[in-house]
């Protein structure tokens, strides 16, 4: 639910309308079943990007650090990154 609400309500359209991404390749991406995206990094806002331009739900590896960091920040991170399905 989280994750839908990041894409499609708060985070997904202010991205596109802010960074303008352009795609190629889009047409090779199945509706459904298995597939391995790859993006080439050219800025620290592509895993942001690839959820708000694909279709299709992303989940994305995130090292065990990002849920054990102790502190307020921390607990902040793992709940977002929990709730966005990481």
């Amino acid at each position: 639910m989280f994750y839908y609400l990041l894409k499609y309500v708060f985070l997904g359209p202010l991205l596109r309308l802010l960074f303008r991404p352009r795609v190629e390749g889009l047409e090779h991406v199945p509706a459904q079943g298995a597939a391995i995206v790859a993006g080439n990094h050219l800025s620290f806002v592509d895993p942001l990007l690839m959820p708000a331009v694909l279709e299709r739900r992303i989940t994305f590896l995130a090292k065990a650090e990002y849920f054990t960091a102790p502190g307020l920040r921390g607990r902040l991170t793992a709940l977002v990154l929990r709730g966005a399905g990481q």
